[in-house]
């Protein structure tokens, strides 16, 4: 399948552009409309006086419309649409700040107008922290700007979340779409990790080995998937994998196991089945890539049927 021409890609990007743009005004004037109902500044969240979880929330919902119009149009986010909709987000903020300095119109005592710098200037300064009987503390001064710049970082940064995820998504570019990938299960490739003390030395010989053997055995599995998904036998590929089905909890806490995973295009069926070696427990999980294999609708198809009537 070609691509597409020029004179198609343009609005489909620009589509792109205006439905970002669509879901972050509807976003700044949820947060507008919340603050002057109902007193609730919702950039104003934190977690440990530092993370600015309200700003962040705030730009992964105003950024939405980048990454959903994207997923439907096909439209494969670049590095120059990251660029787009860092400068977008960059641009709402501020133009946000200056809506909402317009409609105070704002004077001086001798009625010359104050001017937008002067009222960033001073809302910024005026930062305090509400206590806790809900009154509101001492103003920040200069230090308020410390905190306005993290609340302009986590509206941006939580705009990025959504199209810098797609941007690392398979992408068919045959197609122009995005592929949708299967978790097909894990295999083991580690032992249960256990704490041995200092000086026994034997104890310790004897883990090793056995790290180094199921290092082995893991290794087996893994050539034997690379080889049968290389030569098209479906029924082998989901022999192993159905094999250790029913311990996949059992092997996500050995200390590695083997992730196979396949990813495939929805609309000409190509693909690639993909193991991943991972390592550590919880949030420090390590992933390394160590095998990709490139699969045409045929076997995706045979495999996913598979799978289903396994389920």
């Amino acid at each position: 399948m070609k691509s597409r021409p020029p004179s198609t890609a343009r609005p489909l990007h620009a589509l792109v552009v205006a439905s970002g743009l669509v879901t972050t005004t509807l976003s700044l004037f949820g947060v507008y409309w919340l603050a002057a109902n109902t007193e609730t500044n919702v950039m104003g969240w934190y977690v440990n006086y530092v993370l600015p979880v309200g700003a962040i929330l705030v730009g992964l919902v105003a950024a939405s419309g980048y990454g959903a119009a994207s997923w439907l149009t096909g439209v494969k986010i670049n590095r120059g649409l990251l660029w787009s909709v860092l400068l977008l987000q960059l641009a709402a903020y501020f133009g946000a700040q200056y809506l909402e300095f317009r409609t105070l119109d704002l004077h001086y005592q001798d009625g010359s107008p104050v001017g937008f710098v002067e009222y960033f200037d001073d809302a910024a300064r005026s930062f305090a922290w509400t206590q806790k009987d809900g009154s509101s503390g001492e103003a920040l001064g200069a230090w308020g700007y410390a905190f306005r710049v993290l609340e302009l970082v986590g509206f941006v940064g939580g705009g990025l979340i959504v199209p810098f995820g797609l941007r690392h998504k398979a992408y068919c570019d045959s197609c122009e779409v995005y592929m949708n990938k299967r978790d097909l299960g894990l295999l083991p490739a580690g032992v249960v990790p256990r704490k041995i003390k200092k000086g026994e030395l034997q104890a310790q010989l004897n883990y090793e080995q056995e790290l180094n053997e199921a290092r082995t055995r893991g290794q087996v599995l893994l050539d034997a998937i690379a080889k049968n998904v290389t030569e098209g036998r479906v029924s082998e590929v989901r022999g192993i994998l159905e094999a250790h089905a029913g311990r996949k909890k059992e092997y996500g806490k050995l200390t590695e196991r083997i992730a196979v995973a396949l990813t495939s295009c929805r609309r000409c069926g190509n693909g690639f089945v993909d193991t991943t070696l991972l390592s550590g427990q919880g949030e420090k999980v390590v992933r390394k890539e160590i095998g990709r294999h490139p699969v045409g609708p045929g076997f995706v198809n045979e495999l996913i049927q598979g799978s289903r009537s396994a389920a």
